[in-house]
Order: C-alpha cells, then sequence, then structure tokens
C-alpha cells in the first residue's frame, strides 16, 4: 500500500472510531436519564407500635406516629424503595422515664411493635433490637428505678454495625393485645416484635436490611433523585426559551 492511500485509510479509521465513540458515549447517557416516579412505584408501609414509633428508611426518616400515648392506630404511608434497603425504628412504650410505669405511675406497661411493607418486608425475630430504657427494674413498683443509655451515633443510618445487637423477640397476638386499628389492616405474615422483655423495656431500636424484594418484583431506584434532570419525555419539566416571548402589558 503506497503512503496516499494508508494515510487515508488511517484517517477514515479515526473518523470511525470518533463516531462509534459518540455513539457508545450517547447510548450510555440515555440509559442514565431518570423519569420522574409515579405512584405505582411506591410501596405502602403499614405500622402498628404500642405506644409510638418513628421510623427511617434508608437513613431517611419516612414516618413518625401522630399519637404518643392513646387511641392506638395504625399508620400507614407510601415510600419510595431502594435495596438494599435498611430499615430503622425506634419503638417507645408510654412509661415515665423516671419510673418506667404508666397511668400516673400506678402500674407497669407493655410494648409491640409490628410493620408490613407491600412489597413483602415484614416484622419477625431476624430483626435487631437493642434496649435503651428499661424499669422498673426487676419490676419494684414500690421504689421504681430505670436503667437507660442513649442511641448509639447512626443507629439509624444505612452503614450503622448492628452485628452485636440481640435479635428481636416474637410475640402472639394475644401476648401484646393490640387494639381494633390493627385488625382494620393487612399485617399478612408480620408478627409482633420487641425485645426480650415485654413489660419492662420501654424503648426499644429496630434494624433490619433487605436486601432484594420479598416479592421477586423489580423496582426503579430513584436514589439521588433531586441531583438528577428527569427525561423530557416522561414528564420532566420542560426548558424554558432562551427567548421568551413578553405578555402584553
Amino acid at each position: 500500500m503506497n503512503r496516499p492511500a494508508l494515510e487515508n485509510c488511517v484517517r477514515n479509521s479515526s473518523v470511525l472510531l470518533v463516531v462509534i465513540s459518540i455513539s457508545f458515549n450517547h447510548a450510555w447517557a440515555a440509559e442514565r436519564v431518570l423519569r420522574k416516579p409515579r405512584l405505582e412505584d411506591t410501596i405502602r408501609a403499614t405500622v402498628y407500635a404500642d405506644n409510638w414509633f418513628s421510623l427511617f428508611v434508608n437513613g431517611e426518616l419516612v414516618a413518625v406516629d401522630s399519637i404518643a400515648f392513646l387511641p392506638h392506630n395504625v399508620v400507614a404511608v407510601d415510600l419510595l424503595p431502594a435495596y438494599p434497603m435498611t430499615i430503622a425504628v425506634m419503638a417507645k412504650d408510654n412509661a415515665d422515664p423516671a419510673t418506667g410505669m404508666e397511668y400516673a405511675n400506678t402500674q407497669i406497661g407493655d410494648g409491640g411493635f409490628v410493620l408490613r411493607f407491600s412489597d413483602g418486608t415484614a416484622t419477625d425475630n431476624r430483626w435487631k433490637a437493642l434496649v435503651l430504657d428499661h424499669g422498673p427494674i426487676d419490676g419494684n413498683v414500690q421504689t421504681p428505678r430505670v436503667r437507660s443509655q442513649p442511641p448509639p451515633p447512626g443507629w439509624n443510618t444505612r452503614d450503622f454495625d448492628d452485628r452485636a445487637w440481640p435479635q428481636a423477640t416474637e410475640y402472639t397476638i394475644e401476648q401484646v393485645q393490640p387494639k381494633q386499628p390493627f385488625y382494620d389492616h393487612d399485617f399478612t405474615a408480620a408478627r409482633f416484635i420487641w425485645s426480650d422483655n415485654l413489660l419492662l423495656d420501654n424503648t426499644v431500636l429496630f434494624r433490619r436490611q433487605i436486601q432484594t424484594p420479598p416479592d421477586g418484583r423489580t423496582r426503579p431506584d430513584f436514589t439521588g433523585l433531586n441531583d438528577q434532570i428527569p427525561d423530557q419525555a416522561a414528564g420532566g419539566r420542560k426548558p424554558r426559551p432562551d427567548n421568551p416571548r413578553r405578555k402584553p402589558r
């Protein structure tokens, strides 16, 4: 092959490589375009606590019981899942923090927590449980005392190491005796959980990591939604024109 022909071949090959590179990069960028989430992308979280709870998913606060004590209620919220999904809960029985007792320090209360997500996630003894508040110590109601510790820093985040926490204990409906709102909602396959002392442990932290959706359904991941530009074809905001026409005064 003579020199002019060789140079022409190299030049054409370079153009082809550039075209291939541009096409590949465009396709990769197109896959990263994120549409806006729709309601059907969410899952429903249904929660009952005796007496109160706060719920975190992947480090974000998604639900708080609006009633601290009575009447017992069920809280149901929709949320966007992202797997692996870390669920963290603080649950409280209604107890005087100084005595561990309730109803004007006249009796010992009891706890109980149950959760079900519509993707099949549910509470059971695979969850981890850490006691923060315990009392009255030894069940002594004559001179009640409590034992307390603060929540570990970062306990509700995705990366927190909960391997040293004890396993949660399952309890039957007969043991917890939930009120009517529990029976008005679907808690299929969910079990009541608490620490190993349903009566004297008054504040308990729970954690569980769900690696994949239990129902096997593939769902889009909208993590970092605020940092993405939605695809215009999928309902994103229309771009503003460079020279918008002014409305007449």
